[in-house]
């Protein structure tokens, strides 16, 4: 089915829960027929129902696919060609929090697929199509600066590494050096890349968070309870850069919650470390890059 004329179209991952659900209604409230992808077919089922409240007679598409697999997440961006012909935004909300490196059915280490790898997979491919819209937005919901370079060029699986913090931390900088990449790559043509801090936000990301310490657990729900926004108010900043007319300009920019611009760090902006980054992620995704034409294309 072709988008109609005059239909944005916008693809949310991670769109079953979390801030991922409150993008995507958000979306469909703005006008967007939303195609959101989640891995639970129960709470995909609920989240359409609510699309189709939010904005009736439109036909708002549930995704059902792990994206801690590159095979699923290729079968994803098959399904949005077939879908519609347009698409005018893409926001990557899909993540784990984990201090726990695990290793997938394919090989990959999986924080670092479903975190980073799957998202520059997707952006590949749905780029020829982003960059024939109006006006093409790809947000990146990640941490937007928040933390160091601990990625290991040698070593992205993380076989050779240690649980902590770093397991995480590494997927979120990879996130700030495809942005900048991205946004440089992409100069020129209608497409705005931006990544996106959303602050602390009250969803289940420490329930479900892996491998955190016993004392961390306990207290998360104090400080959610202290410091956290809720999803509504952490989806406002990626909403309005995906959609509103106003968000031009914005290509490589790093933002937080509330429209509030962050500065993006010198280490995020290193030739070197994003080039590096991307001729590893190509590597790594190239036998679901066959279906890639030439037609918008990245340099």
């Amino acid at each position: 089915m072709t988008a109609g004329a005059g239909e944005r179209v916008s693809l949310v991952t991670g769109g079953t829960g979390g801030i991922g659900r409150t993008v995507a209604l958000g979306l469909a409230r703005g006008g967007d027929r939303v195609l959101f992808v989640g891995r639970s077919e129960e709470r995909g089922s609920r989240v359409l129902d609510e699309l189709r409240q939010a904005l009736p007679g439109v036909d708002h598409v549930f995704l059902p696919a792990d994206l801690s697999l590159l095979s699923e997440t290729a079968r994803v961006a098959d399904r949005v060609a077939r879908l519609s012909d347009r698409l005018d935004a893409a926001v990557f909300c899909a993540g784990i929090l984990s201090t726990i490196p695990e290793w997938t059915s394919e090989g990959l280490e999986r924080n670092f697929v479903l975190n980073y790898l799957t998202r520059y997979l997707l952006a590949r491919r749905l780029l020829p199509v982003l960059t024939e819209a109006p006006s093409g937005r790809l947000v990146l919901v990640s941490n937007a600066g928040m933390y160091g370079d601990s990625l290991d060029f040698d070593d992205l699986q993380h076989r050779r590494g240690r649980p902590g913090t770093r397991v995480a931390g590494r997927t979120q900088f990879a996130n700030d050096l495809l942005c900048v990449e991205l946004a440089d790559r992409l100069r020129g043509t209608r497409v705005e890349v931006t990544c996106v801090f959303p602050g602390v936000t009250d969803t289940g990301v420490f329930r479900n968070a892996r491998g955190l310490p016993r004392v961390m657990r306990a207290l998360a729900p104090v400080v959610l309870r202290l410091l956290a926004s809720s999803p509504e108010t952490a989806a406002r900043t990626p909403v309005y850069l995906a959609q509103d007319a106003r968000a031009t300009g914005t290509g490589g920019r790093f933002y937080g919650p509330k429209l509030e611009e962050r500065k993006v760090p010198k280490r995020a902006q290193r030739q070197e470390r994003r080039s590096g980054l991307w001729a590893a992620s190509e590597k790594l995704v190239r036998p679901y890059l066959e279906q890639v034409g030439s037609k918008g294309e990245t340099k």
